[in-house]
């Protein structure tokens, strides 16, 4: 993003990536999901991000610092994703 993130950036000493956030969610495999499923998928991932899930406590370990650079990195870099919210 504008900011240099990506969700492909290695963290080796807390985790593996820095961004807990499959960077397969670029892949044309992904994309290629029925519509219904990628909007499941969006509204379980904006929840989740927006820390407003019913299964908040799965994600408790998301800082929320965590939370918010990985809305914004998939904001500016997957369209599909921001195309989702104006449903």
């Amino acid at each position: 993003d504008d900011a240099n993130r990506s969700l492909r950036q290695f963290d080796l000493k807390r985790r593996m990536f820095k961004f807990p956030c499959s960077y397969l969610i670029y892949s044309s495999s992904f994309d290629a999901l029925p519509q219904p499923i990628l909007d499941y998928v969006y509204g379980q991932l904006r929840a989740i991000l927006k820390n407003d899930s019913n299964g908040a406590d799965d994600f408790a370990h998301l800082s929320a610092a965590d939370r918010l650079a990985i809305f914004e990195i998939l904001m500016e870099t997957k369209p599909a994703f921001g195309d989702s919210l104006k449903k």
